[in-house]
């Protein structure tokens, strides 16, 4: 596997557990209460577009930290919260110049 395959597939691993954590989090802030504590509501508490947040939950962006402890402020949780369970990374991306084979 070329180094940049397997980055990309440890940073998507990476990426769904993020996301599969935010999405277990804003679940339980609703509390099973109707209406449920949607993803508009997070990106309203957090001062984040709503389209930022569906990104995070499809796991189509890497968040940055400030956008980390945001979205953590607006679910009411830390930041470990977040990133719980989440293995340390063992690639970093390849050095540019470098293949995408």
């Amino acid at each position: 596997m070329s180094s940049w395959k397997a980055y990309d597939v440890e940073r998507t691993r990476l990426l769904r557990k993020f996301a599969d954590n935010v999405i277990r989090l804003r679940a339980q802030k609703d509390g099973g209460q109707k209406p449920k504590y949607s993803q508009e509501d997070l990106a309203h508490d957090s001062g984040l577009h709503r389209t930022e947040i569906g990104k995070l939950e499809r796991a189509e962006t890497e968040p940055g930290l400030l956008t980390v402890m945001r979205v953590a402020d607006g679910l009411g949780v830390t930041p470990n919260d977040l990133v719980a369970d989440l293995p340390v990374p063992k690639l970093r991306k390849p050095p540019p110049g470098t293949p995408r084979n």
